[in-house]
């Protein structure tokens, strides 16, 4: 878990070409695990991640859930001064599935980048991009 300390705090970022919406979230540590709440603002999205350390797999395994019933699994590596989210399944509330993979670069103690791609017709594309800074002494609130 070591990889994913560095998040644990809480964050604000917009999203690229979008600057009154906001991705607000914290990172806390839960016994072994790390919990990531969000929540995208000024609309109702959001969502939370917990990460933990599967010794069977020997990796850092995360599970997604949204407030709006959409769901997703997956993994996430260390490489370099970057988290990396390799091709993983999102599954919306009505059933339909994405392949999406993601990369997280740090810029520093207090920034990140995000940058996600989606797969459609045999093709990865961008879907969003956005840099996120450190907030202290903050806590989310629905």
């Amino acid at each position: 878990m070591a990889p994913l300390q560095g998040l644990i705090g809480c964050w604000r970022g917009t999203f690229e070409g979008q600057p009154d919406i906001y991705d607000d979230r914290c990172f806390e540590p839960l016994g072994a695990h790390l919990v990531d709440e969000h929540f995208v603002r000024p609309t109702t999205y959001g969502g939370e991640t917990t990460y933990h350390y599967d010794d069977a797999q020997r990796e850092i395994v995360w599970a997604y859930a949204a407030n709006d019933g959409g769901r997703s699994n997956g993994v996430v590596t260390a490489q370099g001064d970057a988290l990396v989210f390799p091709p993983h399944t999102y599954r919306a509330p009505d059933g339909a599935e994405q392949r999406l993979r993601s990369t997280w670069t740090f810029d520093g103690v207090d920034r990140f980048t995000t940058f996600s791609e989606r797969l459609e017709n045999d093709a990865w594309g961008r879907v969003d991009a956005h840099r996120l800074r450190a907030r202290t002494g903050e806590r989310l609130t629905a």
